[in-house]
């Protein structure tokens, strides 16, 4: 009986710490979630147009529409940028529209792995891309 105390207590300390470890609340995104560049998943396979989020660290971010058709042999697209704050499951935007309008909202959303969901409404979903994708609108705009 003494040989299986001692993998028993190891067991069920195992198990413990496993119960504490799920018992976080691990549903809430955190600011570091959201980091990164984002792009739509347009459901409508016949739009003719790509829509970017890009959120920086420093609480910052940029948003990209990018148009299939080149105007005057130029890729045709929109660049705005503007600031963000995350608290709890709630992000602010303030985006700076020209000199002098400021847009601002904010709604709820989540992070799961690489699927940003704005939740409310129509709820569009954005993928995770690499940062490299809108580099050479925003250096343009």
């Amino acid at each position: 009986m003494k040989k299986y105390i001692y993998p028993l207590i190891f067991l069920m300390m195992a198990m413990v710490s496993v119960g504490f470890a799920a018992c976080g609340d691990d549903d809430e995104p955190k600011v570091a979630d959201i980091v990164g560049t984002w792009q739509y998943d347009n459901p409508d396979e016949t739009a003719n147009y790509d829509m970017f989020y890009q959120f920086t660290k420093d609480g910052e971010f940029h948003v990209v529409e990018k148009y299939h058709e080149v105007y005057y042999g130029r890729p045709n697209f929109y660049a705005h940028h503007g600031t963000y704050t995350v608290s709890g499951t709630t992000l602010k935007f303030s985006l700076l529209l020209n000199d002098d309008e400021v847009w601002t909202t904010e709604g709820e959303y989540s992070v799961q792995g690489d699927k940003l969901k704005f939740l409310g409404g129509e709820e569009p979903t954005f993928t995770r891309v690499d940062d490299s994708v809108i580099e050479p609108y925003l250096q343009n705009s």
